[in-house]
């Protein structure tokens, strides 16, 4: 396989870069077929390209060290050209060539454009390559049925991989990380090309876009775009910055569906009302905060704490037994049970406990972790109840 060719005619057909060569003196030297969607017409060869994009007019002196210093790079953001909004920058080939990059930051489209042709024994298009694929904002890779054979720098860097050799041995199966149960890349690609609504997935502690594209009918290329910045905001409780229910639910959905061992706390304050109609709604905020802050002390990395509201709150652990999980949030009852709050001092907390098991949906696992949280304010609050059915 080409890989590069290939991968690059993959990539600009997704509108996620679209290119132009110039030389020293800012003459175009070539273009991408997807550049003249951001001008009147496509740059020709040896047209002044500060006739296309004047914002480089009075940093002529910044941009000549492109040609100079092999990294310098010089860059403008969201700059508006014929409707779309673009990301350009431009840097180093070599001593006489530069390449400018221009990334549609308005709205990656999955449009499919005309395959550019070029040989591929050029030393030129071999660097050009490279820089496109590797200065991507979005991660990129390619895939046979069950292993990545390709990918970006990006993608590289973010997997702690040194060499792009060591994709096999290192044997990622991103497929696995998506809400559902997927046994190849075939199946995940298959997924989303029917799937045209957005399909996420979750590595590490970022949420990434995920697009997908058929190459040569045996190779796929998958894009991951990271929109943990944006998600987050929709996902997290703008009071206690942990998740909002709604992103627990998803986690729980996808953990049953997978059949995964997990427990559901519910947790809620003892008496909160007081604390508002004492010392005002501003502490009670307070007391949520540093409720929360002290929680997340004694809870794991990948247990998911939310605020489903008010005093109220969700908590997931992943991969516990119900002795476990009855011994862990005993131990944190213990904890708020012992805290000295500001102002108010003292408060204690009531949990209830629900382990998931084969016949459950989210409303039954709900509902018994509920029930158990009202049998412990039952039996006279600061209390862990655990039901198992």
């Amino acid at each position: 396989m080409k890989t590069l060719q290939i991968v690059l005619n993959a990539i600009l057909s997704k509108n996620i870069f679209e290119y132009i060569l110039v030389d020293s003196e800012l003459k175009v030297i070539e273009s991408s077929i997807g550049v003249e969607n951001y001008f009147e017409k496509r740059p020709e060869v040896g047209e002044d390209i500060l006739d296309y994009i004047p914002e480089f007019v009075g940093n002529e002196d910044e941009i000549k060290k492109v040609f100079v210093k092999k990294y310098c790079l010089f860059s403008l953001e969201t700059v508006n050209k014929n409707g779309y909004y673009l990301n350009i920058s431009i840097e180093y080939c070599d001593s006489k060539t530069a390449i400018i990059l221009l990334h549609n930051v308005t709205a990656i489209t999955v449009n499919q454009q005309h395959l550019l042709q070029y040989s591929n024994e050029s030393a030129l298009l071999s660097s050009t390559l490279n820089k496109v694929i590797d200065n991507q904002n979005s991660m990129v890779f390619v895939t046979n049925k069950h292993h990545i054979e390709f990918a970006n720098k990006k993608f590289l860097d973010y997997f702690g991989i040194e060499h792009k050799d060591d994709l096999k041995t290192k044997d990622l199966q991103i497929y696995k990380y998506i809400d559902r149960d997927f046994a190849s890349y075939d199946q995940l690609y298959k997924y989303i090309s029917v799937h045209k609504d957005e399909n996420y997935v979750r590595l590490k502690n970022n949420t990434f876009l995920i697009q997908a594209s058929k190459i040569e009918h045996i190779h796929n290329l998958f894009t991951l775009i990271d929109i943990t910045d944006i998600t987050s905001k929709l996902e997290k409780d703008p009071l206690t910055d942990i998740y909002r229910k709604n992103y627990l639910n998803d986690i729980a959905l996808n953990l049953i569906n997978k059949q995964e061992r997990f427990a559901l706390i519910v947790l809620d304050l003892d008496d909160f009302k007081k604390i508002n109609d004492t010392y005002g709604h501003q502490v009670g905020d307070k007391v949520l905060q540093d409720f929360v802050n002290l929680v997340k002390k004694y809870i794991r990395k990948d247990d998911i704490f939310a605020r489903w509201g008010g005093e109220e709150f969700l908590l997931l652990m992943r991969d516990t037994t119900p002795k476990d999980v009855k011994r862990r949030i005993e131990y944190i009852r213990k904890k708020v049970d012992k805290h000295l709050f500001d102002t108010v001092e003292h408060i204690t907390c009531s949990f209830g406990i629900a382990c998931a098991n084969k016949e459950d949906d989210m409303e039954s696992l709900l509902y018994r972790a509920d029930k158990a949280l009202y049998e412990a304010k039952e039996k006279g609050k600061n209390k862990v109840v655990y039901k198992k059915a």
